[in-house]
């Protein structure tokens, strides 16, 4: 009798471990599905529009003081830039918001008041980026197609949940802790390739400096400057809700992480 409760307390302990072993895999696999992207997006990009050797510039927490130096000195090179502006920031400078969005660069949303997705439900979340894109809607006459998120934090499920078109970037020049141009400026040209995405902040005059001082250095190395939509486009990609893109080479695939 001992030998066979013996046995049955082993099998349940067998039985308790396989269970725990198998609930981090049911997360994960529950996880995954919540994170695939349901739609897809075809922009239409004009064939040859952009060259073997782009980049964009992309700007973030604005519109601030400092944007329309950057928009006279974009405007006097010729090249195109992304700004994801931060809804309570545009209702303060609209004038500014439709300015570039008339000049031909692309406006994205920042959500409204700029909250950390790891930090916070997602209903707060999404109450915050639907506000931001009605503010941008109100400003520009249609509502903003991307999203970048706040610090970048976005947790797995909410790629899916949230429904938007995420853009990243492929290096950050910290310039948002920074007030030495030229350490900003030295940063873009040593990082700078083919496809690159650089996060950047039009709330600071230095980044406004070193921008302005990169530009024509990278269009004479023969650097197009587009807008996030142009350069992801140019391979003839169709885009997807619910992943963040980082990066679009020349006659490669847009690089999602």
């Amino acid at each position: 009798m001992i030998k066979k409760d013996k046995n049955k307390n082993s099998q349940k302990r067998q039985l308790l471990e396989l269970l725990f072993a198998c609930v981090p895999i049911i997360l994960a696999i529950l996880l995954l599905w919540r994170s695939i992207p349901d739609g897809i997006y075809h922009l239409e990009a004009e064939e040859g529009a952009v060259g073997e050797k782009a980049i964009a510039l992309t700007f973030d927490d604005g519109p601030s003081g400092h944007t329309e130096r950057l928009l006279d000195g974009l405007a006097q090179y010729g090249a195109k830039a992304t700004f994801f502006v931060i809804g309570k920031q545009a209702e303060k400078r609209p004038d500014v918001v439709k300015r570039a969005h008339d000049e031909g660069h692309l406006i994205g949303s920042h959500t409204y008041d700029h909250p950390n997705f790891y930090l916070t439900p997602d209903s707060t979340a999404i109450e915050s980026i639907e506000k931001g894109e009605a503010v941008i809607e109100g400003i520009i006459g249609e509502k903003p197609l991307f999203l970048r998120a706040p610090y970048g934090n976005v947790w797995p499920h909410q790629f899916k949940s949230f429904d938007r078109i995420f853009i990243h970037w492929s290096f950050h020049t910290f310039d948002w802790n920074k007030d030495d141009s030229q350490e900003i400026y030295e940063d873009i040209m040593k990082k700078a390739s083919d496809g690159s995405i650089i996060l950047l902040h039009d709330t600071r005059p230095a980044t406004v400096d070193a921008v302005l001082k990169a530009i024509p250095e990278l269009q004479a190395e023969g650097y197009e400057l587009v807008r996030v939509d142009e350069l992801l486009t140019r391979n003839g990609d169709a885009l997807r809700v619910g992943v963040p893109y980082r990066a679009c080479e020349y006659d490669k695939g847009a690089l999602i992480f």
